[in-house]
């Protein structure tokens, strides 16, 4: 009889490994709390580093960082210099600031009724675009009769002697003059050093007169240097240097003699009459050098100070230059985004109107910057920006160029005068 066929075996069951075993649960672990640090000690650096810090921003020339630094702790005081105590030394001077007379700086009445000075300045760092808002009390306290290209103020007195005062915005110093400002209505100043490095010397120029004049702290009147009675016969060469910042040393009289008999040479090489209306010419200071701007009606050229005779520049790099009547400065234009390198910028006037060019020394082209119809009109003597708020930058370094504000000294006199005439 045959065998039964065998029955299958089922499936032996996988072999599992037995379930891990859970911790209880509990309350969660705690974490482990980091040690509490000791308050950092910034008023016990070491003096080394403080010097080193405050170093770093008197390279860049920001002396109101380093007037706030020092301000930080006694500690840091002791170990950094006081500019009060040597208002000579160069590293305290400022060198690249700029004065925007933008609407933050508007002349407020004082309790006699008269201009007493904007307390509230816009100020600009040209060497590396820093924008700083300064509140400036002392301003009330004396005439305001310039200011210099540097970034120095020229005050005057409200005593009957109305003193010479220079004062520095960004480190408070103040140095007293014993000579009177000149009662005249247009200034142009500088503050420069002497053949020996003597500093400051205030240097005036009287738009009136025609005249320059200079004085040191302890002089008792302004010398005039042969021209007290007559006109100065470089004078136009003069303010160009003053507007230009080249009178910074003792060395710039003779350029200024020599730049007079160079506008002919350079008019000859660019093939204009030296006394057509359309032709304008400016210096500025770039990188130590002196270029010699020459605007035309459509078209601008570039000059160079050499010992011989003037050199033209083709190109001057990653700046830009910003020329006026008033005052002219140069400045990198990786600075300021809106600026173009290798550009020259300035106004072009049409009667009471005026808009903002820029010619492209690259492309030689020139071409309007802003879209609107205008961007100056002159109701008085300053042109007024009509451009949409907030300005630009290119709006305020042209306006810059363009306006100086006259000193306040005649005006006090003239309201002296007429409340003692009647006229």
């Amino acid at each position: 009889m045959a065998a039964a066929p065998a029955r299958p075996r089922a499936p032996s069951a996988a072999t599992v490994a037995p379930p891990a075993k859970r911790k209880k649960k509990g309350p969660p672990s705690r974490l482990r709390a980091l040690p509490v640090l000791p308050a950092a000690g910034w008023s016990a650096l070491p003096p080394d580093l403080v010097r080193r810090v405050a170093d770093c921003l008197l390279a860049t020339n920001d002396l109101d960082c380093y007037m706030d630094f020092r301000a930080v702790c006694s500690g840091w005081r002791d170990a950094t210099d006081d500019p009060r105590s040597d208002p000579s030394d160069p590293r305290f001077r400022p060198r690249r600031w700029v004065i925007l007379l933008d609407e933050g700086f508007q002349l407020q009445s004082d309790a006699d009724g008269v201009d007493g000075g904007g307390e509230l300045l816009l100020l600009l760092n040209a060497a590396t675009g820093r924008f700083i808002r300064k509140r400036l009390p002392l301003l009330r306290r004396y005439y305001v009769v310039a200011t210099t290209l540097g970034g120095l103020f020229v005050l005057a007195d409200r005593n009957p002697s109305h003193a010479a005062r220079v004062f520095n915005p960004l480190t408070g110093v103040l140095v007293r003059f014993a000579a009177p400002v000149p009662a005249e209505k247009e200034l142009s100043a500088f503050v420069k050093s002497d053949s020996s490095g003597f500093w400051p010397l205030l240097g005036l120029l009287c738009a009136s007169s025609r005249r320059p004049c200079v004085a040191g702290p302890d002089d008792e009147s302004f010398f005039y240097g042969g021209y007290k009675a007559k006109e100065y016969p470089n004078y136009n060469s003069a303010r160009m240097a003053v507007a230009g910042g080249l009178y910074t040393n003792d060395g710039t009289t003779g350029f200024v003699a020599k730049s007079e008999g160079w506008f002919p040479k350079i008019c000859d090489l660019i093939h204009v009459n030296p006394h057509q209306e359309d032709v304008w010419r400016f210096l500025v200071e770039l990188g130590g050098q002196v270029l010699i701007v020459v605007r035309l009606r459509g078209r601008v050229k570039v000059f160079k100070y050499d010992d011989a005779e003037p050199v033209p520049v083709e190109s001057v790099g990653r700046h830009a230059i910003f020329v006026g009547h008033h005052r002219c400065l140069a400045v990198d234009a990786d600075r300021f985004p809106s600026v173009e390198a290798d550009c020259i910028y300035y106004i072009d006037r049409r009667g009471l109107s005026a808009h903002i060019c820029m010619y492209s020394l690259r492309d030689e082209k020139e071409e309007r910057v802003s879209g609107g119809a205008v961007d100056f009109v002159k109701p008085h003597k300053l042109f007024v920006l009509v451009a949409d708020r907030p300005f630009t930058v290119i709006q305020l370094l042209c306006n810059y160029t363009i306006n100086a504000r006259d000193s306040q000294l005649p005006l006090k006199e003239d309201a002296d005068n007429f409340d003692k005439k009647g006229f």
